[in-house]
């Protein structure tokens, strides 16, 4: 059964509507449709990526006030969106520039992420305390002793993260200098900088069908790969993959099939919330453990039980993972895939 993209495509931070800061304030508003498909690849990829700009700002206030992790979770994707587009428009972008904002918006997202995997750590804990035979954490003098030592790492994660983005911050100059270069290049007319890409005037639809058969390309070599090897690397990168071919699909949409487009980002949802079980299960091995160690005596055994307990979990999450990708290997997608770049 289809699902439709309409959510997906109109939500703040997968959307691609009104970037009209992305046009100098001239008051247009803008967004992808089928009459952009013979518009230049360069016009397109520069909007795209403004309108990402503008999604991501729209969090900074919440982010930085923390009033919300779901906010952080949202600023984080509409970072991810934008590192996605700027990873597969390497033959639209001027080289240089776009190679060093790759840098910043993944040393950005390094520091926002130390935040947010103990956001969801934290979130579940009482899970966690549970599956290892603890009742109410409040009558476990240890639970609230690793809960405070979570907390605390945690502040210290936030206080980096503000600091970027606090223009008092301390490194408030890195995050600015990332936001200009970005908006440099989200800008449909530049001065100066390297040259474009070479397909950057090419019509944005050839651009667009040939990037997500690309990124298709990737997720099959990677879940292969994985699928042989079994090892955490390896179903990780197929995640990272996946997600691109996913981005790619729903940014490009409207110059696409769009009906066909629907089912496949099901399908890689499926497959990326299985995947994403995996990697969090990763993640929170080492924070229980480092927070236990920081936290000592009998709190550090409760930490070693939950540590335990998630790798138990993560050999369970290698088989459901291969499982996951052997139910998304079938030939059913590569074909509606076709159909969903065939205009």
């Amino acid at each position: 059964m289809d699902v439709s993209l309409e959510s997906e495509l109109s939500d703040p931070v997968f959307g691609v509507g009104p970037s009209a800061e992305a046009l100098s304030g001239l008051g247009v508003s803008w967004s992808l449709g089928v009459e952009d498909r013979q518009q230049p690849a360069a016009r397109v990829l520069a909007l795209l990526l403004a309108g990402n700009l503008q999604q991501f700002r729209s969090f900074e206030f919440s982010v930085l006030n923390d009033l919300d992790p779901e906010q952080l979770h949202d600023f984080r994707v509409s970072l991810r969106r934008a590192r996605s587009l700027l990873s597969s428009g390497g033959s639209v972008f001027p080289g240089s520039q776009r190679k060093e904002l790759l840098v910043q918006l993944a040393e950005f997202g390094r520091v926002t992420s130390r935040v947010r995997d103990l956001d969801v750590l934290l979130e579940d804990l009482p899970n966690l305390y549970r599956a290892v035979g603890l009742g109410s954490e409040e009558h476990s003098l240890e639970s609230q002793e690793l809960r405070s030592a979570l907390l605390r790492n945690r502040s210290g994660a936030f206080a980096d993260l503000a600091a970027r983005i606090d223009p008092e911050g301390a490194q408030a100059a890195k995050y600015q200098a990332m936001l200009r270069l970005w908006y440099v290049l989200g800008s449909v007319h530049r001065l100066g900088g390297d040259d474009p890409g070479k397909d950057a005037l090419r019509p944005s639809v050839v651009v667009a069908q040939a990037t997500v058969l690309r990124q298709f390309g990737k997720v099959r070599s990677a879940g292969r790969a994985a699928k042989k090897s079994n090892e955490v690397s390896d179903w990780h990168r197929l995640r990272k993959r996946a997600k691109a071919l996913r981005y790619g699909l729903v940014a490009y949409a409207p110059l696409l099939n769009e009906p066909a487009v629907s089912d496949l980002v099901s399908r890689l949802r499926k497959l990326q919330n299985v995947l994403g079980l995996q990697q969090d299960h990763a993640v929170q091995i080492h924070l229980i453990e480092l927070a236990g160690v920081q936290a000592g005596g009998r709190t550090a055994l409760l930490a070693g039980a939950i540590s335990e307990h998630l790798r138990r979990e993560a050999l369970k999450d290698l088989q459901n993972c291969s499982a996951a990708w052997s139910r998304f290997d079938q030939s059913g997608f590569k074909d509606d895939l076709a159909a969903a770049v065939t205009l």
